[in-house]
C-alpha cells in the first residue's frame, strides 16, 4: 500500500492523539510538528528511507536536539498510528554538555516583578507570577484554578495520563481569594480576561515583558519559561497582604 500522507491520515492521527490522553499542549504541538515532515516530503511517499533523510535534513536546517527530536517524534507517533513501525527512526541522542541549562528567575527579579507589577495595578499579572512560582502549577493548567478550587484549595491535573494533587499554599490561597474578592470574581476561572476566558498565553508574556522594562530587568526574563524553572521552596511569599 503506497504510503502518500493525505488529509485523511491527519485527521486519524489527530484522532489517535486526542484518544490517547496526551494534554492539549502535546496534541497542539504533535499537530504543528507533524507539518514539517508534510513540508519535507512535498508529496512524496514516505519510507524508512525518507524518514532518515528526513532527520539529516533537520539537523542540516540547524535546528537543535531537543526541536529535531520533537519532530522526529511526531513523525514517528504519525508512523505508529498509521501501521508503518518499520519506518521509524531513532531519535537524537542528547548530548547533555551542549544542551544550555534552563535559567531560573532570581529571587532578587521575583520580587522585582511581583512588586512592580502590584505597583503598576496590576494585580492579576502579579498573583499569575506567583501562583507559578509557588503551586507548580503550568500556564496551561491555570484554567483548571476556579472560585470552587479555592474552598479546598487543591487544584487536580492530568500529567502523562497520571492524576496529580496540587496543593495552594495557604499564604498563596488567602492571597488569591482577595484578588476574587477585589475582582468580583465569584465563579469560574479565577485568571479571566473580561470575556471570562482563561488569558491568553502570549497576553501573559507580553504583560511579563512590560514589567520588566518598569523594573529594570533584563526583557529576556520575561519568559513563561523562567518563570515556570523556579526552585519554589526558595521563594519568600511576596503578594497583596505584603503590598506596600
Amino acid at each position: 500500500m503506497p504510503a502518500y500522507i493525505t488529509p485523511d491520515m491527519l485527521s486519524c492521527y489527530i484522532s489517535a492523539l486526542k484518544n490517547s490522553g496526551k494534554s492539549a499542549n502535546t496534541i497542539s504541538a504533535y499537530s504543528r510538528n507533524i507539518n514539517k515532515l508534510v513540508y519535507f516530503l512535498n508529496g512524496s511517499e514516505l519510507s524508512a528511507r525518507q524518514m532518515e533523510l528526513y532527520k539529516c535534513w533537520l539537523r542540516n536546517q540547524g535546528f537543535k536536539q531537543r526541536t529535531i527530536n520533537a519532530y522526529l517524534a511526531a513523525a514517528n507517533y504519525f508512523c505508529e498510528v498509521m501501521g508503518w513501525h518499520d519506518m521509524k527512526v531513532q531519535l537524537e541522542h542528547l548530548d547533555y554538555n551542549k544542551i544550555d541549562k534552563p535559567m531560573c528567575i532570581s529571587l532578587v527579579n521575583y520580587k522585582k516583578l511581583v512588586y512592580t507589577a502590584l505597583q503598576n495595578d496590576n494585580e492579576r499579572l502579579a498573583m499569575m507570577i506567583q501562583v507559578l512560582c509557588h503551586t507548580g502549577l503550568r500556564f496551561c493548567e491555570l484554567g483548571l484554578l476556579t472560585v470552587d478550587v479555592l474552598e479546598t484549595g487543591i487544584v487536580y491535573v492530568k500529567r502523562k495520563n497520571r492524576k496529580i494533587k496540587i496543593i495552594i499554599p495557604g499564604t498563596i490561597l488567602e492571597d488569591l481569594n482577595i484578588y476574587a474578592e477585589h475582582n468580583g470574581i465569584i465563579k469560574g476561572i479565577v485568571f479571566r480576561t473580561k470575556n471570562g476566558s482563561l488569558v491568553n498565553r502570549s497576553n501573559f508574556c507580553k504583560d511579563l515583558r512590560k514589567i520588566c522594562v518598569m523594573a529594570g530587568i533584563d526583557e529576556s526574563t520575561g519568559s513563561i519559561q523562567h518563570v515556570k524553572n523556579v526552585v519554589m521552596d526558595s521563594y519568600p511569599y511576596y503578594g497583596l497582604k505584603n503590598r506596600i
